[in-house]
């Protein structure tokens, strides 16, 4: 990010009228998003972690197959 642009976290720093926490969100949400430009391997990271969530979600929530009971 270029040194002269003011982000979203400066400028609810400056104002008086904003809650901590909502300053605070920004900010770790501005510099998230900083980190995520920088770097772009940990966004592969990232998207690999989500595809690996969503995939473990899949499996431990479907239905246990039915067996056939022939007795």
């Amino acid at each position: 990010m270029a040194e002269d642009k003011i982000n979203a976290c400066q400028v609810l720093s400056q104002s008086e009228r904003v809650s901590e926490f909502r300053k605070d969100f920004v900010c770790m949400n501005d510099n998230l998003h900083e980190g995520l430009q920088e770097h772009p391997q940990v966004l592969l990271l990232y998207v690999a972690m989500v595809i690996f969530v969503m995939v473990f979600l899949k499996l431990v929530t479907r239905k246990p197959r039915q067996t056939k009971s022939g007795d």
